[in-house]
């Protein structure tokens, strides 16, 4: 099955590292797309920084640049916008850098009567921005979250990440977000396959979330690879499930030589 795929989909934290280390196996993989000649791109949920932040996180940790590309829902957020609201006044809530990123695509963003509200996974929020997103948002204005994920992984463990806010502002305002781009929405990984000029059947998404990247790659049509590296159990896993398992990316790479050997 992975011999045929020309576009491998992985998710970053708790599939390729996890904090600032690598997880087993997960250069060996990345290496092992690239020799079968295929690309690897990383699509992750994680909105608090750009793609040149994860290029440079990922190159720190020892991958070699050749061996990836990388698609934030923050960039699918971005396109998102352009397509949908064109020149519309956006409310962000947002890192400095992703911020930076939004305004150099031409986002028209504003601290006051936005027509638009997005909602990224910031993580320098605090009651001043909480406060003001509330009252946008009891004024129906419409509403935009970069992603759904109730946790971010960390190496201490999972702290709160964009779905907990989202719950936060449904809680104070009865709104949830009238559009959600990221994972398991298969918006973003139709755009990736539309940017990318790939087919779903050439293309496999991997990944350790079983209602974010599993998800998303069956919503989509695109086979699926889940491992066991991040948040998902044994446990947790159905028995007549969809799609292949792996304890980790570096199994993969183990399935994908096989295949060739054949």
């Amino acid at each position: 099955m992975l011999k045929s795929k020309k576009l491998f989909v992985s998710d970053m934290d708790g599939t390729f590292y996890l904090g600032d280390k690598l997880l087993p196996g997960s250069l060996d993989f990345a290496i092992k797309v690239r020799d079968m000649g295929a690309r690897l791109v990383f699509l992750t949920n994680n909105s608090s920084r750009t793609p040149d932040e994860y290029i440079r996180k990922l190159t720190k940790m020892g991958v070699n640049r050749e061996l990836f590309e990388v698609y934030t829902s923050g960039e699918a957020t971005v396109r998102f916008l352009m397509e949908k609201y064109p020149g519309r006044r956006v409310y962000l809530l947002s890192t400095p850098s992703v911020r930076e990123m939004f305004h150099r695509a031409g986002i028209n963003l504003v601290e006051e009567d936005p027509e638009v509200v997005v909602l990224t996974y910031d993580t320098t929020i605090d009651f001043g921005k909480i406060r003001k997103t509330a009252l946008f948002l009891r004024k129906g204005v419409a509403y935009v979250a970069s992603h759904p994920d109730i946790n971010c992984p960390t190496e201490e463990g999972p702290v709160p990440d964009v779905g907990s806010f989202i719950s936060l502002f449904e809680s104070s305002t009865g709104r949830k977000p009238d559009w959600i781009i990221g994972k398991p929405s298969p918006t973003i990984l139709e755009m990736l396959l539309e940017d990318y000029s790939q087919t779903a059947d050439g293309c496999v998404i991997i990944g350790d979330r079983l209602y974010t990247d599993i998800e998303c790659g069956l919503r989509a049509g695109v086979d699926a690879i889940l491992v066991l590296s991040g948040e998902t159990t044994p446990e947790m896993v159905s028995p007549d499930h969809p799609y292949i398992i792996a304890n980790d990316v570096g199994e993969i790479a183990k399935l994908i030589s096989q295949e060739f050997t054949v």
